[in-house]
């Protein structure tokens, strides 16, 4: 395991300081350096030696960014190690109003990714997802193009996430629509859906998810993410009681028909580590790299009832332990996209 992850880890446990003389440095690159939006992405984004990471900042670390010479450094007990950091651009400082909403309210931008978010809030209450906690309600494709437009003008990115909130059943229709606009409007672009398994008009009827997933290839769809989350039945049902509704056995069989239309290295999927014990996780991961699909390691980012203090040794084991399981499927761990690995193990 390369130093540079296991520190990774660490960041992930405890967060980081950031040191007065670092700050200034910070403040001069962007008064925005220090990102609160979702739990999964809130925090400084730190790029060294081959890693990205977005962590929190924690005045009780001991894990230091501090500045020396004029630049950035992380400094762990005796080991100096060169840093920078990603701020994000202008137009997330949120002052921009679209359509009576705040720019952010329709997209952000990761690393050299941007998020453009079709649903504000969502129809699921998973225990450890803060989205609830919004208002759902569609944006609409005037505010959505007008705050990409903005985005793209500010953001060197290399592709784009389509991402909301789970809709509801009667919203699978609108839902789709919105995703056949993007797609083909912006065929230019390498565009991505994060989602849950569907068909046209229900999440349980596994008969019509392959003609969905055609569907959605036809128009210009260049990769998905369909998150599992938990492996453990009854995990799944105490933390993701909707997820549990449609079933292990749908996400299984909508990813293997995603991978048969998409290809290899084309689909993904997330399991969260530290809410059920390791061995369940790395279940969740064979089933997935058995399949062809790039399993997903998340960090445990503490929040509502899983509110569990993560530890670095359970990171570092669960990505040595998926490497190895991948190895032995041919297929490697996601998301293929360093930058986009900022969040993840």
């Amino acid at each position: 395991m390369n130093k540079g992850f296991i520190l990774k880890a660490k960041m992930f446990e405890s967060g980081i300081k950031v040191t007065k003389d670092a700050k200034k440095i910070l403040d001069k690159q962007s008064d925005i350096w220090l990102m609160d939006d979702y739990i999964t992405c809130s925090g400084i984004t730190l790029v060294y030696l081959d890693e990205y990471a977005t962590v929190g900042v924690n005045e009780q670390s001991d894990i230091e960014l501090i500045e020396v010479g004029g630049e950035l450094f992380i400094k762990e007990e005796d080991n100096l190690i060169k840093a920078r950091v990603i701020t994000p651009p202008d137009y997330m400082r949120d002052e921009i109003m679209i359509e009576g909403k705040s720019i952010c309210v329709y997209c952000n931008t990761y690393t050299d990714r941007l998020r453009l978010q079709l649903i504000s809030g969502c129809m699921n209450k998973c225990k450890f997802c803060n989205a609830k906690e919004f208002k759902y309600e569609f944006n609409s494709i005037s505010g959505l193009e007008q705050a990409l437009h903005i985005g793209l003008s500010q953001s060197k990115v290399r592709h784009i996430l389509i991402s909301s909130g789970s809709a509801r059943v009667e919203d699978l229709p609108k839902i789709t629509e919105m995703y056949d606009y993007f797609a083909k409007k912006y065929s230019d672009l390498d565009l991505d859906i994060m989602m849950t398994p569907r068909g046209f008009i229900s999440y349980t009827d596994s008969t019509d998810y392959e003609a969905y997933l055609q569907h959605l290839k036809s128009v210009g769809i260049s990769g998905l993410s369909i998150n599992m989350e938990l492996n453990n039945e009854d995990y799944l049902k105490r933390f993701c009681p909707e997820k549990a509704i449609i079933g292990q056995e749908n996400y299984l069989k909508f990813l293997s028909l995603a991978v048969k239309i998409f290809g290899k290295n084309k689909v993904r999927s997330l399991l969260i580590v530290g809410i059920e014990p390791l061995e369940e996780t790395l279940k969740g991961v064979e089933k997935l790299a058995k399949i062809g699909v790039n399993p997903v390691l998340s960090p445990l980012f503490p929040y509502g009832e899983a509110n569990f203090p993560p530890k670095a040794d359970l990171f570092i084991k669960a990505r040595e332990e998926s490497e190895k399981i991948c190895e032995r499927y041919n297929i490697e761990l996601g998301p293929l996209c360093k930058p986009c690995a900022h969040n993840t193990l």
